[in-house]
This record gives structure tokens, sequence and C-alpha cells, in this order.
């Protein structure tokens, strides 16, 4: 039956959901307007990086450059605005900015204000680098924070990963390797040889080989510039000396002026409004997969209402959207849990078969929900070398959303028949009601008893008995009309289980007082 209420609240979520992104579908990848050729014809891309570098930046950094690529543009402006955030986000977005296919657009790093840590690890991806006069470039330390708030730096493991990928990009990009790993290295010397050929910058450990393969240069020579326990950042103006950026642009229509083109003729890749409030729900997902489980069982413990299942609906949206923009939840994901939905539904109210409906409509949901947190990429690649660990976090996430789904559906047996405004919902007049316990230690003089329908049961609802409510079910899950006849089989948590009678009642005694009030 459709309830007019549920219908405006979709409407209403699909609206909103709709103005929030304007460029396109809900589940559409970021999307821009069609690039338009400025006067020299260069065509230009945009991208912005503000705020924490994580996995779910990484992702639409992703997405962004593939349309880039896919619009064949000419150069990629990234403008990063950011204190630093995980190695992993940091390094994958690096690896994105370097691996940008040849031929392909140019990948541009612009700076107007500061970019820190993992941002300066995906600035030096880029094949230029250009500042505003007050922009800074932070170092690129390896530290890890405590429970305690304690800020310690990461053990020599994690460092040498950090430096072999900053080496990668100078020899790729064309940055000096000496400075560009001295920002990460904290415990080595950074020297520096004058010779004829001028100034030559040198590691600590690659200070050997650099005397083995220069026997002319006089070791004892060497200037120490940043010694232990120090990191290299940069001003704007360092950095362009030391030829650590590219240069130094008045902003960004003056990046832009430089780059042949106008802001009017740039493809802006900014994330969607529907992108950024994903990235602030991600954290959720898990309640938001039991939240929607639980209106859905909500709405058939007070059917009439509809208020339960639009609820169930913008949770169920909302943990899909903030599933599918960090690539973990696609098609196969959508179906698997629509469909399983379904099958207990028609279990529930259609079809029975015993169970066996139903069940299978757990395990297909159950599996949807398990692959909804795993990154499409690796979901059936076990031979990934992060598919364990994937894998893993996958099932902890899903038991925690499963752990948030039972202590719901113990509130709603327990404590659900207690709550008046569960009365107010369901019941057009304000009738007294019974509670769990009560119900049960009347079971002896409620089994076998007639009584009428209230609101449809589809299957749970509410009875009327001498005048008040009581919470019951149908008996094997089938849909039962309002003021329909049917008998008390069975008194369970709290509700009557009933079945429909197929004849007439007889006149029957009514003793004040058996039924609960």
């Amino acid at each position: 039956m459709v309830r007019p209420y549920a219908c405006l609240a979709l409407l209403l979520l699909a609206a909103v959901l709709g103005a929030a992104d304007p460029l396109g579908p809900v589940l559409a990848p970021t999307a821009g307007k069609a690039p338009v050729a400025g006067e020299s014809g260069h065509r230009v891309a945009y991208i912005p990086i503000d705020g924490e570098i994580n996995e779910l930046r990484a992702s639409y950094f992703k997405h962004a450059v593939d349309q880039a690529v896919a619009a064949k543009v000419d150069t990629v402006v990234v403008h990063l605005t950011t204190n630093g955030g995980t190695l992993g986000g940091g390094s994958d977005m690096m690896s994105m900015a370097m691996s940008v296919p040849k031929p392909g657009p140019r990948m541009v790093a612009f700076i107007d204000h500061h970019s820190y840590s993992a941002g300066s690890l995906i600035a030096y991806g880029n094949d230029e680098i250009w500042l505003t006069e007050g922009a800074t470039l932070g170092d690129i330390g390896v530290i890890m924070q405590g429970s305690d708030g304690a800020i310690t730096y990461g053990p020599e493991k994690i460092e040498t990963v950090v430096r072999t990928l900053l080496r990668n990009a100078a020899q790729n990009k064309g940055w000096n390797e000496a400075k560009l790993v001295k920002m990460t290295a904290r415990n080595q010397d950074l020297y520096r040889f004058d010779g004829k050929a001028g100034p030559q910058f040198v590691i600590e450990d690659d200070l050997p080989r650099f005397l083995a393969d220069h026997p002319d240069v006089d070791g004892s020579s060497k200037v120490v510039l940043l010694g232990h326990d120090r990191l290299l950042s940069y001003t704007a103006h360092d950095a362009v000396q030391e030829h650590m950026a590219t240069g130094l642009v008045a902003g960004l229509d003056a990046l832009y002026a430089q780059l042949g083109t106008t802001s009017a003729t740039v493809l802006d890749l900014s994330p969607s409004r529907t992108e950024e409030i994903s990235w602030k729900l991600a954290g959720w997902a898990p309640m938001l997969a039991a939240a929607a489980v639980f209106f859905l069982v909500m709405e058939f413990k007070a059917p009439g209402v509809g208020l339960w299942l639009a609820l169930a609906g913008i949770c169920g949206a909302g943990f899909f959207i903030c599933q599918y923009y960090q690539d973990l939840a696609g098609s196969l994901e959508l179906v698997l849990l629509v469909v399983g939905v379904l099958a207990v539904l028609a279990e529930l109210l259609f079809v029975p078969t015993g169970g066996w409906l139903a069940l299978l409509g757990v395990a297909m949901g159950a599996t949807g929900l398990v692959l909804s947190f795993m990154p499409d990429i690796d979901q059936f690649s076990p031979s990934s070398p992060t598919w364990g660990n994937e894998l893993l976090a996958a099932l902890l996430h899903s038991s925690l959303a499963l752990v948030a789904m039972i202590a719901g559906a113990v509130f709603i047996v327990i404590a659900l028949p207690n709550l008046k405004v569960m009365r107010r919902l369901a019941s057009t007049a304000v009738i007294g009601g019974t509670s769990a316990g009560e119900a049960e230690r009347h079971a002896a003089s409620l089994i076998g008893r007639h009584v009428t329908v209230r609101t449809p049961l589809s299957p749970g609802g509410f009875v009327v008995i001498n005048g008040r409510d009581l919470g019951a079910s149908s008996e094997h899950g089938e849909y039962i009309a309002v003021g329909t006849t049917v008998e008390i089989v069975a008194v369970r948590f709290g509700e009557a289980i009933v079945r429909l009678v197929t004849e007439a009642p007889g006149p029957a005694a009514v003793t004040p007082g058996q039924v609960p009030s």
C-alpha cells in the first residue's frame, strides 16, 4: 500500500539530493562543464584539494584526473591548501599525478597559501609547482599521534618508503633529489659541495656513492646545510630560488594567463556538494546501514504512517552514496542489498516459504553489505596484497552494523510497546497500552481469544481487546486488513501472534481484569 507521507518524504529526499548535485545524477561521478578552448587553444582542468588528505580525497582525485584525461585537456591545475593527512592518501595521490599517461596533460600544482606534509608529497608528484608570494611549502615528516595526543615521528620502516617515493618523484619530475629527500629524512645531514660545475647537493645516505663517483672532490669540503633532527621547508621565494618550485604568480587567474587561458574556459572538476556531504558522513556508514534496517522494521511495527519507511530510505540512500564516492559500492552491491530486502519482504508478506526465501534474502543482503565496505578494484582479487586486510576491515565494519541492528531489534521488542510516541503514531485515539511483561503474564487468558485488527498487520500492527491496544503480528507473516477477526494463538516478546478466523466467533464471556491494562 502506498503511503502519502512516505511518498512525500522520498520526493523531498530526491529533490534535496538533486539540488545538492545539479551537474548530474546523485550517483554520477564528479562532473564539470565541457571545456572551451581559450585564445591559444590551451585546455585546462581545475582540481582543488582543500583540507585533510585521506583515502576519500584520493578517490575523488582519481575520478577527477581520469575525467581530465578523458576530456583531453592540455594541463591539470591541482590547487593545494592542506596541512597534510594520511600517508596512504597522500602517496596514492602522488602516484596518480605521476602516472598520468604520456602524451597527456601536464600536471601543475598551485599553492596560494600553504601545503604541508602529505600535501607537499602530492605537489612534488606534479610536473610543475607555482606559488604565490606568501605561500609556504612544508616538510614531509612522517609523524604519528597517540591516543593521549602525543606526537612522535614514525619508525624508519615507514620513513624509508617515503624517501623512496620522493626519490622516484625527483628522478621522474626533475626535482633535486637530495633536497627532496631531506624534506622527510630527519636523521640525515644535507651537504653542499661547491665545484667548477656549481653547487651539488648530497644527502647523507648518498655521500659514499657521491665521493666514489667524484674522486676529484675533497670530502672534507662539504658544507652541512641542514643537520640531524631538522626537516627542509620552503617559503615561496626560497623554493623558486632553490629550484624546488617552478615560479611565482599573483594568483590563480595569473596562472591561467601564464598557461594561455582564462578561468571562464577552464573545466572545473571541483567536488560536488553530494561528495562533500558523503565525506562527512563516511565514518557513520555502518550506523546508516543499521538505521536503515531499524527504521524498516519500525515501519512494520507501526504501519499506516510512512515516516519510518521514509527514514529508512534516507538512511539507505545516505549509506550507499557514502560508499559509492569511496569506490566501495556500485551496481552489484546495490542489487544485492535491494534484492535481499525484497526477498525478506516477499517472505513476510506474500510468499511464505518456511523461511527459505527470507534466508536467501538475508544472505544476499549480508553479502552486499560486506562488499559495500570493500574497494571495488579488489573485491574479487584475492591475489591482491591488500585483499586480506580489506576483507577484514569490511567484516569489522559489517559486524559493527550488525551489532547496531541487533541492538535496535532488542529496543523494538522490549522498549517499543511502552513508548507513548509509538502509540500516538499508530493510533487515531489515545488508548491505554500493554507492556511486554504484562502481556506475557496474562498469556493463558489471551490465547484463544478472538479479537479485531485495528491497524493493518503487515505483519506487525495492533489489535483491539477489551477496548485496549495490543501489539500483534500475523502468524505466517501474511497481510491482514483492518477490521478482520483474528485468533490469538501465542504471546511472544510482548505481542500477540494471531491467525485468521475462518468462522465468525460465537459469544464469549469477558471477565474484567483478564486483559492487562
